[in-house]
């Protein structure tokens, strides 16, 4: 039996982060099992500028399948994967907003109540010729100002009026390239806030004071869509 038809719309620029948050050891870790695109499983994507259509149809008839995410990276390798967007397990349809001109690559993965996730891809949609003129920053309305003393970071943000699934605000003190997949563990980074407050503030004690110290975001929304900010370093004074 295949899924019903539902269609969402985000736009995201994000740090690049892997397909599976990795909350435990690496040899505990389920890995994704590989679903052939025939028949009976399709992925399309199609590029109109910054957006992109993806369309797709899934045999689920074993059933169980409680999200589906929508995965992406600029290189069509199966690391380093970008979670756009997190969706009912309903959903054919997604319009995903780019951050760049350049091609991109997407995945379909099946999250299931048990047992590793199902992935099915990659499928790639070609650069924009016509260049990144007149894209839009999503993240951009996501307003957070980060100032800091010696001992404290203050965070206080500002979103727009949405229903919000999820805020999660991550610190590390030196930059990340996969700040979200390496939170509590050794040298990765430290969950400041967790929250659905879409106007709040937070005062952030530091664990060593005088230490720099950068902040990301993540914005998780009730439509599937995942937003992110950063990285962005706590300065002294006002920003």
């Amino acid at each position: 039996m295949l899924v019903s038809v539902a269609s969402v719309t985000s736009c995201s620029k994000e740090p690049e982060m892997k397909a599976v948050d990795k909350g435990k050891k690496a040899s505990t870790t389920p890995k994704p099992k590989g679903i052939p695109l025939d028949a009976k499983n399709n992925l399309t994507a199609i590029r109109n500028g910054q957006y992109v259509n993806l369309g797709w149809q899934l045999d689920l008839t074993k059933g169980g399948i409680k999200r589906i995410d929508i995965l992406r990276n600029a290189t069509g390798k199966k690391k380093q994967m970008t979670t756009v967007a997190k969706l009912q397990p309903n959903a054919t349809g997604y319009t995903d907003c780019l951050p760049n001109a350049n091609a991109h690559w997407y995945w379909i993965q099946l999250v299931k109540d048990e047992g590793p996730p199902d992935i099915a891809g990659p499928v790639r949609v070609e650069m924009d010729k016509a260049g990144t003129a007149g894209y839009v920053k999503q993240e951009d309305k996501y307003k957070i100002r980060i100032t800091r003393n010696d001992d404290t970071v203050t965070l206080k943000w500002d979103f727009p009026e949405d229903e919000y699934a999820g805020i999660i605000i991550v610190r590390s003190p030196r930059p990340a390239a996969e700040p979200f997949s390496k939170i509590g563990k050794k040298g990765g980074t430290v969950a400041a806030v967790r929250t659905l407050a879409r106007k709040s503030e937070h005062t952030d004690v530091l664990t060593h004071p005088n230490f720099d110290y950068w902040y990301w975001v993540r914005i998780t929304l009730k439509s599937g869509a995942v937003i992110y900010k950063g990285p962005i370093k706590a300065e002294y004074g006002n920003q």
